[in-house]
C-alpha cells in the first residue's frame, strides 16, 4: 500500500483533470506539490513575481477555455496573487489559486507566514476552502476544479496547511480518487422561451448581436457562426469573446463595446438586439441602450438575464446548448442592406483614421504602429494587449482571428495594468505553434519586463512591440482636458525613450530601437525571425491622446 504526502494527492487530482502547468513562485509550503506534480510531467513555471503568476493562469483560460493553476507560498506568496485573483473574479475566469499556509500548531502564535489570508481571497473568489483534513485533499481539490468550471466561471482558493501538505502517511488506497469531478452537461433553454425568442428573431429587419465570455467558455464558436449566417446578422464579439466569430468574417464587425462608435450607432437602430452571455457594466453601460429596446437576452445566469435592462424575450442557458436549440428553429432571412449600412459605417470610421495609419510624422503616430503591427496578424496569431491609451488604439484597430487568440487587459472592468507579458507567456506555452504578439504601453511594460527572464529561463520565444510614449498616457490625456493652462502634471510623466529593448538585451533576450516609422515593419520582421524572446522599442509621440 503506498503512501503518499498531501503534494502527490494534489498531483493525482490534477493529472486526472488534465492540468499541463502550474504557475507561482516556490515556496517551503507548497514545495511538495511542485515537486509531485513536476514529476509526473506537470510543469511548474517558476516566474519573478506572484501577480504575474495569477495573470498566466487566467492567460491560460483565455486562451484555452480551461482552468488555469497557480500557487503562492504562506503569508506574501498568496498575498501577492491578489491583483490578478481579483482580475479574474471581475471577468469571471476559471483559475485554480493553491495557497500555502502555516501548520495548524503554528496558527495565531507569531510564526513565520501565519496570516489570515481565507478571509482575504473569501469575498473575491467564487469558492474558498481551507483543507480541514488532509485524506480529503483529493475530494477538495476535485471540488474545487468543478466549481472553477462549472456555469458561471470564476476563480477558487485552496488554502493547504503545511503539515497537510507535507504529512507522509496518507494510505493511497483508503483516498478517493473520483473518475471525474466535472460534470460536463450543460443546461438548455425552456421550449417556451426558445419559441418566443424565434418569434422575435423571425420578424427583425435590423438584427445585432453582442456575444462576450460565456459564449467562449461554452465552446460556442461554430454554432454562434452559422446562427449568425442563417439569420444573416451582424456580430459584435467583446472581452473572451473576441474572435469567437473571427473579425474576418463577413458579418463581424468590430469589438463589442457600446462606448465603440459603431457598436453605439448599431444599438441605436437596431429592431433586436441579442444579448449572448455578456454583461452590462463599464463597457457595455445601461444607458447605451434606448428605452423600450427590443433585447433578447440569453444567459446561463438567471439573475442576468434581467441585470440592469428590460428585456422582451430571455433564455436561461448554457450559450452552445441554446444556440443548438434556435438554429433548426429560426427562418433563413437576407438583411443586405442593414449589413451594407454598418460595414459602410466601419469603413468609413477606419477611414476617418486612414491619414494616422500612414502617417510619416516623428515622433511617430500610435496608429501608424498599430496599422503596420496589423500586417503581422494572421490566423496563426495570438494577440495580446496591454496598457491605457495603447489599449485603447490596438483594440479599436487591430483584429481577433479566433476563439482565444486576442487577450486583452479590456477583458472585463478591473483593467489592471501588467496582464500583457504574463497573457503572452500563457499564451505561447498553450500553443506554441503560433506567433505571439504583445502590444503593450511603456508604463504596463514595467510591470511584467522581468518575466522576460522567464521567458528565456523555458525557451517562451514571444515578441512585445512596445508603444514608448514616455508617460501614463491615458490617465495625462485625460487630465490635460481639465488642467489649468501652465499647470505641469504630477507623477504622470515617465523618463523619455527609455531603452527596454537594452534591458531585454542584457537579460539575453533580442532587442530593437525605433524612432522612424519606414522601419517599424522591418524591426518587427526581424524580431519575429529570432529565435529568442524579443522586443520592438518604438518611440511614439506623447501628445496625441485616444481619439474616441
Amino acid at each position: 500500500m503506498a503512501k503518499l504526502n498531501g503534494g502527490q494527492l494534489i498531483q493525482r487530482v490534477f493529472e486526472k483533470e488534465g492540468v499541463k502547468y502550474i504557475f507561482g513562485l516556490p515556496g517551503g509550503h507548497i514545495y511538495p506539490m511542485i515537486e509531485a506534480c513536476n514529476d509526473v510531467g506537470i510543469k511548474f513555471i517558476s516566474c519573478r513575481h506572484e501577480m504575474d503568476a495569477a495573470f498566466m493562469a487566467e492567460g491560460w483560460a483565455l486562451t484555452t477555455g480551461e482552468v488555469g493553476v497557480c500557487t503562492g507560498t504562506a503569508g506574501p506568496g498568496t498575498t501577492n496573487l491578489v491583483t490578478g485573483v481579483a482580475n479574474a473574479a471581475c471577468n469571471q475566469v476559471p483559475l485554480l489559486c493553491v495557497g500555502g499556509k502555516a501548520r495548524v500548531s503554528e496558527y495565531e502564535r507569531n510564526e513565520l507566514q501565519d496570516f489570515d489570508t481565507m478571509a482575504l481571497f473569501r469575498d473575491m473568489c467564487k469558492h474558498t476552502k481551507q483543507i480541514p483534513d488532509g485524506m480529503r485533499i483529493a475530494e477538495y481539490f476535485g471540488r474545487g476544479i468543478a466549481e472553477a468550471m462549472n456555469d458561471q466561471p470564476g476563480p477558487v482558493y485552496l488554502e493547504v496547511p503545511r503539515d497537510k501538505m507535507e504529512a507522509q502517511d496518507y494510505d493511497e488506497d483508503k483516498v478517493d480518487f473520483q473518475n471525474t469531478w466535472r460534470h460536463t452537461g450543460k443546461s438548455a433553454g425552456n421550449a417556451a422561451d426558445i419559441a418566443k425568442a424565434v418569434e422575435l428573431i423571425n420578424a427583425a429587419e435590423r438584427p445585432i448581436l453582442i456575444a462576450g465570455s460565456g459564449a467562449f467558455w461554452s465552446g460556442a464558436a461554430a454554432e454562434l457562426t452559422q446562427f449568425i449566417e442563417k439569420i444573416d446578422c451582424p456580430i459584435f464579439t467583446r472581452n473572451a469573446g473576441r474572435g469567437i466569430v473571427p473579425d474576418t468574417h463577413p458579418l463581424a464587425m468590430c469589438i463589442g463595446s457600446s462606448k465603440h462608435p459603431l457598436c453605439a450607432a448599431a444599438i441605436q437602430g437596431s429592431d433586436l438586439i441579442i444579448i449572448l452571455g455578456t454583461r452590462t457594466g463599464y463597457t457595455l453601460p445601461k444607458n447605451s441602450f434606448p428605452k423600450g429596446a427590443p433585447i433578447l437576452r440569453i444567459d446561463i445566469d438567471a439573475a442576468g438575464i434581467s441585470d440592469q435592462l428590460d428585456i422582451k424575450a430571455g433564455i436561461v442557458g448554457d450559450a452552445k446548448e441554446v444556440l443548438k436549440q434556435l438554429i433548426p428553429a429560426v427562418k433563413e432571412a437576407k438583411h443586405t442592406e442593414w449589413v451594407a449600412e454598418l460595414k459602410g459605417s466601419l469603413q468609413m470610421m477606419m477611414g476617418f483614421m486612414g491619414q494616422s495609419f500612414t502617417s510619416d510624422q516623428v515622433p511617430i503616430h500610435p496608429l501608424r504602429l498599430c496599422a503596420d503591427l496589423r500586417k503581422f496578424i494572421d490566423k496563426d496569431t495570438v494577440l495580446v494587449i496591454d496598457g491605457g491609451d495603447t489599449a485603447s488604439w490596438g483594440n479599436m484597430t487591430l483584429p481577433a482571428m479566433g476563439p482565444g487568440q486576442l487577450l486583452t487587459i479590456a477583458n472585463g472592468s478591473f483593467g489592471p495594468l501588467g496582464v500583457g507579458v504574463p497573457y503572452a507567456i500563457a499564451a505561447k506555452l498553450a500553443h506554441p505553434e503560433k506567433k505571439v504578439i504583445l502590444l503593450v504601453g511603456d508604463g504596463a511594460f514595467g510591470y511584467g519586463a522581468l518575466e522576460y527572464d522567464t521567458c528565456l529561463k523555458y525557451g517562451i520565444n514571444i515578441t512585445t512591440v512596445i508603444l514608448n510614449d514616455s508617460c501614463w498616457g491615458m490617465i495625462k490625456n485625460s487630465e490635460a482636458k481639465k488642467a489649468a493652462p501652465g499647470k505641469e502634471f504630477v507623477g504622470l510623466n515617465l523618463r523619455q525613450s527609455v531603452r527596454y529593448d537594452k534591458v531585454i538585451e542584457a537579460l539575453g533576450g533580442y532587442g530593437e530601437y525605433v524612432t522612424e516609422p519606414k522601419d517599424i515593419v522591418p524591426a518587427i520582421q526581424r524580431a519575429l525571425a529570432q529565435d529568442k524572446p524579443s522586443v520592438v522599442n518604438v518611440i511614439t509621440d506623447t501628445k496625441i491622446a485616444f481619439a474616441f
